[in-house]
């Protein structure tokens, strides 16, 4: 038995209500509690108000309203199983950070001492300013057409959240010129390693932003087709 329109909108209203606004996941959701309540009715031969209520209440403890001020900041609440899905992006988001960051690090030591680290420094400082400058002009374009979206997606609502830090480590890398700025050749290459490795983080941490904000615009685009 195929639900009816009315019904599949009691279902995406009871999401709603229980905190599950994104559409991304939304959706995801209310496909498969609907096919559940299909099946059940087709082989329980059972009202939809009782296969309904049975359902929802097995979704209960997930869809509580949960939070995790450690990784998604203390303004962020959704139904527990969207923090847990989002915390453990946000884990392996900073996985990647440290990861491009240690081989970022390393080239650049390398590569300093090959070719003079003065000099190097300075091409370096000036292609990275040049890009930190692209990622904030994105950041502010990204953060303006999120907030007037009609979408809501996860990845645009935890952009809203973190963009804000593309603009910190722009001035500390770009303006204040830190770490990258005790780079040279006063110092031993485990210093200059650890200054690039820093930089590096800066650097990878805000690129990681702006990925969030291209992946809401990549699933909004999906939402629009259908």
């Amino acid at each position: 038995m195929q639900l009816t329109n009315q019904q599949i909108a009691t279902i995406e209203q009871t999401l709603v209500l229980n905190g599950l606004v994104y559409d991304d996941i939304k959706l995801e959701v209310l496909d498969h509690i609907a096919s559940e309540i299909e099946d059940r009715m087709n082989h329980e031969e059972v009202s939809f108000e009782t296969v309904y209520t049975s359902v929802f209440k097995k979704w209960k403890s997930e869809l509580q309203i949960s939070s995790s001020y450690a990784w998604l900041g203390a303004f962020f609440e959704a139904p527990r199983f969207v923090v847990d899905k989002l915390v453990t992006y946000s884990k392996k988001q900073i996985l990647i950070v440290l990861f491009l960051s240690a081989v970022f690090a390393t080239s650049l030591s390398i590569l300093g001492y090959c070719i003079g680290i003065e000099l190097f420094s300075n091409i370096l400082q000036t292609t990275l300013t040049g890009m930190f400058y692209v990622m904030v002009g994105l950041t502010i374009i990204s953060l303006f057409l999120i907030w007037r979206s009609s979408f809501k997606t996860t990845f645009g609502r935890l952009f809203l959240y973190r963009g804000w830090v593309v603009f910190v480590f722009f001035f500390m890398s770009s303006v204040d010129n830190e770490p990258i700025k005790h780079f040279d050749s006063n110092h031993t290459f485990t210093e200059n390693f650890i200054s690039c490795l820093l930089y590096g983080c800066l650097f990878f941490y805000s690129y990681c932003q702006i990925t969030m904000a291209f992946k809401h615009f990549t699933i909004v685009s999906k939402l629009k087709k259908i």
